[in-house]
């Protein structure tokens, strides 16, 4: 046989991936084929038809209480893993690349609602009766848990509610009942409608997502949910039984009734590829069920059809290769003719004997082997110094940073808002204490996971749109602190941290779910320099920083006037403007100093300073509208509530910089583009336009009572000694 033609045929096999269900479905309906011309009259006997065999192999299920061990889960989760370019821990593979992008969220909950009694009910172990539960006895799973019932008990995994299905009018198009607007299916619900999905899934073939109706959208990420999900749950079928129901018509010289239904895979290839090479003709699926599904297994095994996204977790022995292999991988190696060295296939084994694993081994037996596969690949990685930063990945994972931080900035929000309640006493104390002690902690904790994202990465904070909102957000709320402890008035920078510590976190944990993959992810060549990665990048989110926390003052300015709490030029308003002054000073130094260092950076990498792009654009706005608030002030031609309005109108600038341009989709700045989110950016701004429209009245009011009272020269220098502290000179002292 010739290499070539078996790698057209799995290519082909690869591309027709998205059709396999129907061929299953039809060939399951479909009259049997004819006998298999290609095999040995020495196949298994009559005596083990494929229904006998199934019968006798099939397998003790592994019980939920080995998989649920959590020490079985620590060393599962620290299997190296390369993928998207980068080494990462099983674990990160499970949260990011599998469970978020089907489920919304990287834990789920073991429940379904009935619609008959109108209860949430626990999903049941089929084997046992048993709700599925963890080794604490809750029903919420966590990534890792997820993985390995879907990985070595498919028979839950088929249970569990893995999609969200963002529109349920989707649902229906497959004929299938549909649930609530945004719910969840699980892969036996779907499973009922495959057929049509995959038609669907042929409709929307090399289609541009956004230009179809919510509805195909919906149904465009289902089909690709469920398939990435079918090859999850097959995974180890390559180990189990790797031509499922037609291993009694394998030929001879491949499986001999000595080998049994399912042989070591690595004894088995060298035997495949022996045939092929004598048979070249039978090298076609269609017509012989058996391959058919030996290709089903090896793409399962693979695990994605996707090279990048596959579960690669053999390095290769050959140091000057860069890229490790999955199972899937070396069986494709091995069958087309091509040398797999002793070190992958020992590798192969190891992995292959874990999926092989049954109800019959012990607890201990099941972790002992799974800290044998573990501890080989970690050395295969460690020899090859690609080992990655496993131990801080899993502590990021652990730590939860960001949401734990989160959780700080709303105490701390709470807490101040409790010691409005009754001022002046020691339960004011008491909650300004706590609400500092809270905003300080959640600064902590976002600082130190950006620390740890940076070591991980081995590169400066900020390279993805995600992480401008954890550094901006963490930067705003330390600027806000240290104003509040330089000024001490009334909370007011204070409540300025809170605002910017629950809106950022908030808003980094929700575009990290809708965004859906790791945010870890390895940079385009041309981007990967650390000079200026740390210098001209966080220098314009300091920038962004500044305008936000200006812009963020200026909304509480406002409303506390509309409630009467703060007045025009009383010294709670000064206090709020000289801050203002303080970051848009702050902001339009770094904002210049950032875009001068971008256009150097540009001319280094890409040969132009200057090129109109997007956010080069958004960059030179937010400079310039710095300049003209500072110009606008010094000249006279705005005063307190119109320098608000003015502060409002940059945050407005900094959003469209910052957000806005990622998702133009043009330009070689444009990253982060995300699914809906014109819609926030269009509410945030209608929200923003409003103060500016309350501003606006405010100061036509401030401008009729100033003209109206008995102090003259509304217009004049000597008309604004009473605000002569909102200058430069003011704020330095």
């Amino acid at each position: 046989m010739k290499a070539s033609r078996l790698m057209k045929t799995l290519a082909a096999c690869c591309a027709a991936w998205a059709l396999l269900p129907v061929v299953l479905t039809a060939q399951a309906e479909a009259p049997k084929p004819a006998a298999d011309p290609h095999a040995s009259v020495t196949a298994v006997p009559a005596a083990t038809a494929p229904a006998q065999v199934a019968s006798e192999n099939k397998a003790a299920p592994i019980p939920l209480e080995t998989l649920m061990d959590p020490e079985l889960l620590k060393i599962m989760a620290t299997i190296p893993v390369q993928q998207q370019g980068r080494v990462k821990p099983l674990e990160t593979v499970a949260r990011t690349t599998l469970l978020l992008p089907m489920y919304g969220k990287q834990s789920m909950k073991a429940e379904k609602f009935n619609e008959t009694t109108g209860k949430v009910e626990p999903v049941l172990d089929p084997q046992t009766g048993k709700p599925v539960v963890n080794a604490k006895g809750k029903s919420t799973l966590s990534a890792m848990e997820w993985m390995l019932i879907s990985l070595f008990r498919p028979d839950i995994g088929k249970e569990l509610n893995v999609f969200v299905v963002d529109n349920s009018d989707a649902v229906v198009i497959l004929n299938l009942h549909g649930k609530g607007k945004r719910d969840r299916y699980s892969y036996n619900e779907i499973a009922e409608g495959r057929q049509k999905l995959s038609q669907k899934m042929e409709e929307f073939r090399g289609m541009d997502p956004a230009k179809l109706s919510p509805e195909s959208r919906a149904l465009y990420k289902l089909s690709q949910d469920f398939l990435d999900y079918d090859m999850m749950l097959g995974h180890f079928d390559f180990a189990r039984n790797p031509f499922g129901d037609q291993v009694g018509k394998v030929p001879a010289e491949i499986l001999s009734p000595a080998d049994g239904p399912n042989p070591p895979i690595a004894a088995l290839l060298p035997k495949m590829a022996a045939y092929f090479k004598a048979h070249p003709e039978a090298q076609a699926p269609m017509a012989n069920p058996w391959f058919f599904n030996f290709i089903r297994t090896l793409l399962c095994a693979k695990m994605n059809g996707v090279p990048q996204e596959q579960m690669n977790l053999f390095p290769p022995d050959d140091k000057n290769l860069e890229v490790w292999k999955s199972p899937g991988a070396i069986m494709q190696e091995a069958l087309s003719g091509a040398e797999v060295s002793a070190h992958e296939y020992a590798m192969l084994t190891a992995w292959g004997e874990l999926g092989r694993l049954d109800g019959t081994a012990s607890s201990s037996d099941f972790k002992a082997k799974a800290k044998q596969v573990a501890d080989t690949l970690s050395k295969a990685a460690s020899d090859r110094g690609q080992t990655g930063h496993i131990g801080l990945e899993l502590l990021l994972h652990k730590g939860d940073f960001f949401t734990r931080a989160l959780y700080m900035f709303v105490l701390g929000s709470l807490a101040l808002s409790a010691a409005w309640v009754s001022p002046g006493g020691r339960w004011e104390k008491t909650c300004k204490s706590i609400c500092w002690g809270a905003m300080i902690i959640g600064a902590v904790l976002g600082t130190v996971g950006i620390i740890i994202r940076s070591l991980i990465m081995e590169r400066p904070p900020i390279t993805t749109l995600y992480e401008t909102i954890i550094f901006i957000t963490t930067t705003s709320v330390i600027g806000a602190l240290l104003v509040e402890w330089m000024s001490r008035r009334k909370d007011l920078a204070m409540t300025v941290a809170c605002i910017s510590g629950v809106a950022g976190m908030f808003l980094s944990i929700r575009f990290f779910e809708m965004e859906g993959k790791d945010s870890l992810v390895q940079l385009q060549a041309v981007l990967i320099t650390n000079f200026w990665l740390a210098t001209h990048v966080p220098c314009i989110n300091l920038g962004y920083a500044c305008g936000m926390v200006a812009c963020k003052t200026s909304m509480v300015y406002f409303t506390r006037r509309v409630f009467g709490v703060t007045k025009a030029g009383d010294e709670d308003a000064r206090t709020l403007t000289r801050i203002s002054y303080a970051f848009v000073l702050a902001g339009l130094f770094l904002s210049l100093v950032g875009t001068v260092l971008g256009g150097v950076w540009a001319n280094y990498s890409w040969g132009r300073f200057w090129g109109w792009d997007p956010k080069e654009n958004g960059a030179l706005m937010i400079v310039l509208m710095n300049l003209i608030i500072l110009h606008a002030r010094l000249g006279g031609y705005v005063r307190e509530a119109g320098f608000h309005v003015v502060n409002v109108i940059l945050g407005m600038i900094t959003i469209f910089s910052w957000f806005a341009t990622n998702q133009l989709g043009i330009g070689l700045h444009a990253y982060g583009e995300l699914s809906g989110a014109w819609k926030w950016l269009y509410t945030i701004w209608g929200v923003m336009a409003g103060y500016v429209v309350l501003g606006m009245i405010f100061a036509q009011m401030d401008k009729s009572s100033r003209s109206g009272g008995s102090v003259s020269g509304g217009s004049t220098r000597e008309g604004q000694k009473g605000e002569h502290d909102l200058l430069p000179q003011a704020v330095a002292k």
